[in-house]
């Protein structure tokens, strides 16, 4: 396991697997108001190159996570030997059931108030004693400042030890950024999670999202949203193979 995170296009990632990302995210509950994790696809770590405010949320968060294929290859051809990936899906139903078993508290944040119905109802059958102390769907405009003092005060007032956002990205990560400190509860960003553990938006086979072909699988989905995120695949990959390229000269200099 890294036990330090390590610098990839000028954003600190951990490069672990699920197992090793749950265990080090397990290590921060309880100690920090707030503190929130992010989970890094193609399309976030692109977003943040063009946008230095974004790579600041990154860079100030207290892990961030190779989420999506694309980052998990390019940083194993970087050097980096970890095992899997760290989706977002996966560490929320790892997360429900350790929960249940030791007695944290899990609160929800994000989606429609239809599936969080839904999702409390799949968690709650597959994980006996899970305690899912309250759920929030926000509307999708900006919230005015009373209403996030009462979104603030409800996750707080729950005694919530886990908040999962599902705001989509990067929203829900500006979102933690913004509400570290203000709410008790360790943060996590978990992306359309809610959405693959509900079925509202089918996964894609475990071949495929294994061989990195899953963004295949969702374009009939959510083409126009699949179709824009892919254009950003080149300029990540020529940002990779630079960085491959510096990394072996740095290596054959030594």
């Amino acid at each position: 396991m890294y036990e330090h995170p390590i610098t990839f296009q000028n954003i600190r990632i951990y490069p672990l697997g699920l197992s090793d990302a749950f265990r080090l995210i397990i290590g921060h509950i309880g100690k920090v108001n707030g503190i929130y994790f992010c989970f890094l696809n193609v399309h976030l770590i692109s977003e943040a190159q063009r946008d230095n405010s974004l790579k600041q949320v990154l860079n100030e968060s207290a892990g961030n996570f190779p989420d999506g294929m694309g980052v998990a290859l390019a940083l194993k051809f970087l050097g980096y030997h970890f095992k899997g990936r760290v989706r977002g899906a996966d560490l929320v139903l790892m997360l429900c059931k350790f929960a249940s078993t030791v007695g944290l508290r899990i609160f929800l944040l994000g989606s429609t108030g239809k599936n969080l119905v839904t999702l409390k109802r799949l968690l709650q059958d597959s994980y006996k004693g899970l305690n899912i102390v309250g759920a929030i769907s926000p509307p999708f405009r900006p919230l005015s400042k009373e209403e996030d003092k009462r979104v603030i005060d409800q996750i707080n007032n729950s005694e919530a030890d886990i908040l999962l956002v599902s705001l989509g990205a990067p929203k829900q990560e500006r979102w933690m950024h913004e509400h570290r400190g203000k709410i008790r509860p360790i943060q996590l960003g978990v992306g359309a999670a809610f959405d693959f553990i509900t079925g509202a938006v089918r996964q894609a086979p475990h071949w495929m999202q294994n061989v990195g072909f899953e963004w295949l699988y969702r374009l009939p989905q959510q083409p126009r949203k699949t179709a824009s995120r892919m254009l950003l695949a080149p300029g990540f990959l020529l940002k990779t193979i630079i960085e491959v390229s510096r990394k072996r000269q740095e290596n054959n200099a030594t």
